[in-house]
């Protein structure tokens, strides 16, 4: 998933391999006539799991898939108009955080926070620091959990000089927000928490001088600090995903490049560095989200060209290099992977969408299974 609410303790199977994982496209439900996109994927077992987006038709509406009893089915948002879900966590069945952003009109958007409580979705009122009524933009990307009153999602506002990070956290009753770092334009795409005193966010920043580069950020239980980051030649590299197995075995992924390529990164308790993987010959190849099951057994998604439309990347680290993986495709489509998140039984959930390359019928969602 795009946040990882607590890291895996792999001390006693770090030297085994992981196994290898039975793919397939699992079916998700349709709406005739309306283009659904998912982006966020979460699971608390492997019977129970939950999955976001968005819905286009006359106007936005949030998403929400839910897993249950061997088959997704669609569940009720929060009524919140335009409105659209980029991330969920799951902390328990009946405590459940998605995050994204209303688009109001042409005017202001607005940060949106939804919660679970085993009945039903509700918005919960959630900071908007951008208060320009016609420019001012909200927007929240990632969201992660340590506990019930331990919850940080991660974004972007509006300012005069650009953009700056949108850092917000719950503490069981509201949500407080978090002066951003100076620095001019700085974005972030997600977050992931292992402790209190423990958490991470990354992103990428603009400067004329270095051009985009990726931007971490850390938490130690009293502030948030920029941690150095990896940077590139190009000017053109970007973090949008970031998992934690351990304090000091973290990893990051994005892409980088004109044209693009995947990126990797990893922190070692003591710097980041770039970690090579494969290359594409053509390139426009994205990686969107990273998940870890142990040291040994991280994985990344995302999608590359091939041909004339896109199709699934999916890449796996297994303690010594990161390889491609095949998994299936809705053929004579374009396959998109934005989220992915471990089952907790050793296999994987993946979400995204697809549509015809004529484009013959509307964006469907698209949803992967990896069994052990």
């Amino acid at each position: 998933m795009a946040a990882s609410s607590a890291p895996v303790n792999d001390s006693l199977n770090a030297d085994l391999t992981a196994p290898e994982l039975a793919w397939s496209i699992v079916p998700s439900p349709r709406k005739i006539g309306a283009a659904s996109h998912l982006y966020g994927i979460t699971a608390l077992s492997a019977t129970e799991a939950w999955a976001v987006g968005d819905r286009e038709s006359d106007e936005g509406s949030p998403l929400i898939y839910h897993w249950s009893s061997g088959r997704w089915s669609e569940l009720p948002a929060a009524p919140v108009p335009s409105s659209y879900l980029s991330d969920i966590v799951a902390i328990s069945s009946n405590d459940i955080w998605a995050v994204g952003h209303q688009d109001n009109d042409g005017q202001a958007d607005f940060s949106v926070t939804q919660h679970w409580d085993g009945v039903a979705w509700v918005q919960v009122a959630s900071p908007n620091p951008s208060k320009d009524p016609f420019y001012g933009e909200n927007y929240l990307a990632g969201v992660a959990a340590v506990a019930s009153n331990d919850v940080w999602a991660v974004g972007y506002q509006e300012t005069n000089t650009g953009y700056s990070e949108l850092l917000i956290h719950w503490d069981g009753a509201s949500w407080a927000l978090f002066a951003p770092l100076p620095g001019g334009y700085r974005i972030l795409r997600d977050v992931t928490a292992l402790a209190t005193n423990d958490v991470w966010a990354v992103g990428y920043s603009f400067t004329f001088k270095g051009g985009y580069q990726p931007l971490v950020m850390h938490w130690n239980g009293t502030q948030w600090a920029d941690i150095a980051a990896p940077t590139t030649q190009d000017g053109y590299s970007f973090f949008y995903s970031v998992t934690a197995v351990s304090s000091s075995d973290i990893w990051a992924v994005g892409y980088g490049g004109i044209p693009a390529e995947p990126l990797t990164a990893h922190w070692d308790g003591s710097g980041w560095a770039f970690v090579s993987s494969p290359n594409f010959p053509n390139g426009y190849a994205f990686l969107q989200n990273v998940t870890s099951l142990a040291s040994n057994d991280v994985w990344a998604v995302g999608y590359n060209l091939v041909g004339q439309s896109y199709q699934p990347l999916v890449e796996h680290w297994d303690g010594a290099s990161w390889t491609t993986t095949t998994v299936p495709t809705v053929k004579h489509a374009s396959n998109q992977l934005y989220g992915i998140a471990s089952d907790k039984a050793g296999g994987l959930w993946v979400a995204g969408y697809y549509y015809p390359r004529d484009f013959s019928k509307p964006i469907s969602t698209l949803i992967l299974r990896g069994t052990p």
